[in-house]
């Protein structure tokens, strides 16, 4: 007998490799893809960090506010003084910032009896923090 091509069993037992192979790779890959993004979130918190240093050396002070999103922050403060040409876009979202985001968010604050600011850039669940930078 000449037999051409595969079976049919032959053909799903081959479709079932393939689909536990991508189970167990498909994790993963999202964890890489989470932490691509998060990487791409401190990469905003320190242009904003650079942005705010700007601001103090020509205004003799650090912007006053405190728990303020990135939105507002750049609105207020960057973007008036020419510290950043434009709002960064949101690594998660692929969208430039907005207030009511949660995952990537970026705040501002200042402590006034400190002379001291935290900019917080937090992961994709908006609570975690991914790092903390800080003129301290």
């Amino acid at each position: 007998m000449n037999r051409k091509g595969f079976t049919l069993i032959e053909m799903l037992i081959v479709i079932g490799i393939i689909g536990i192979l991508s189970g167990f790779l498909y994790p993963a890959f999202m964890g890489v893809q989470s932490k691509a993004k998060e990487a791409a979130v401190k990469a905003v918190m320190h242009s904003v960090q650079l942005g705010v240093e700007s601001y103090n050396m020509e205004n003799g002070t650090y912007p006053i506010a405190n728990n303020i999103p990135l939105k507002s922050f750049f609105d207020e403060y960057l973007k008036a003084g020419e510290y950043m040409s434009e709002l960064p876009k949101n690594p998660f979202t692929n969208k430039p910032y907005s207030e009511g985001d949660s995952a990537g968010k970026i705040v501002y604050s200042y402590d006034l009896e400190k002379n001291t600011y935290t900019i917080s850039g937090y992961k994709r669940n908006g609570f975690s923090k991914i790092q903390e930078l800080s003129n301290m």
